[in-house]
């Protein structure tokens, strides 16, 4: 290949897993992935790769729909920016297809179930080491299933580690986590079907002028948009890091204040008490006064008394 062709790059993605005439390496892909007890042998992509989709600039990234023979609903998307609000965008786009199903003359127990595949270049879920997760719509206390029609498989190319054997699922991850670079898969892997197919769109990209000049243009686009919501959430950041010290400083400030009227109260009562005590000293001071000038009064009294009986 004259350049490195990156397989996560939406254009490339979705010709290697959608365009006409890869209906196996779809297939291929979701037995994979999802290892179900009964292997699909057929499917149809609803909304196959077409070229011109990949020329607009505002473009954003559009995931795989396809059905198979039980018609099985698959949507797969891959993903290079991991927000914080990816796993909520996860559910209502899986409840979007799940409840689009519900046309007219289609009751609810015609739905079939919807099964949703993200790959993700980067780390959503950060508890977890492990690449590869399922989600259900399951009681895990009592360990039911509520229905099989939920299912959303998460896969972290950031977490992936080669095996010492190499499983089906392990060949496509590391195939998109390393295909890029081209010259450093292993020959196990480069001898599969499915895998020689798939790095044939990889060569048409790298090869072909006209292919290769949409790749360029989808990853600008998508390194423009990368670093914008780049931007965005470090200003969201800020933002809230500064509500955050605003926050902070306010309450210190409320604290201050509470203190403060609490000081003043508190000085206020001790100011009231005082009084109190100044008017009961004053009390007991004229009552002393009255005390003794009826003492003295008691005394000049008994003087007179005494003097008339001397007479």
């Amino acid at each position: 290949m004259k350049y490195f062709i990156d397989p996560t790059i939406d254009c490339v993605f979705k010709k290697i897993l959608a365009a006409v005439g890869h209906e196996k390496l779809l297939m291929n892909f979701l037995n994979a992935i999802l290892m179900p007890l009964v292997l699909i042998k057929q499917i149809v992509v609803q909304n196959p790769y077409n070229e011109k989709d990949y020329l607009k600039d505002k473009l954003s990234i559009v995931d795989i729909q396809a059905q198979d023979e039980n018609d099985n609903t698959y949507q797969i998307e891959v993903q290079m920016a991991t927000p914080e609000y990816l796993a909520y965008r996860m559910l209502h786009n899986w409840g979007d297809i799940y409840q689009g199903q519900l046309v007219e003359g289609v009751g609810f127990d015609q739905l079939k179930p919807v099964i949703s595949i993200w790959l993700l270049t980067g780390n959503l879920i950060k508890n977890s080491s492990h690449c590869h997760h399922h989600f259900e719509c399951y009681d895990k206390h009592h360990k039911v299933l509520l229905c099989g029609h939920m299912s959303i498989h998460v896969l972290e190319l950031a977490k992936w580690r080669k095996p010492d054997t190499l499983q089906p699922e392990d060949n496509w991850l590391y195939f998109f986590k390393e295909g890029k670079r081209f010259k450093h898969l292993p020959p196990e892997l480069k001898q599969l079907p499915q895998m020689r197919e798939a790095m044939s769109v990889l060569t048409a990209f790298s090869d072909q002028s006209e292919d290769y000049h949409r790749y360029k243009t989808r990853q600008q686009v998508l390194r423009i948009e990368l670093s914008d919501k780049s931007v965005a959430e470090r200003q969201k950041k800020e933002l809230e890091e500064n509500a955050l010290k605003l926050a902070e400083n306010e309450l210190k400030i409320k604290e201050g204040t509470d203190r403060a009227e609490k000081e003043a109260h508190r000085a206020e009562k001790e100011a009231h008490r005082a009084e109190k005590e100044a008017h009961r000293a004053d009390d007991e001071q004229a009552l002393r006064l009255k005390e003794k000038a009826r003492a003295d009064a008691a005394e000049v009294q008994l003087k007179t008394l005494l003097a008339k009986a001397g007479k």
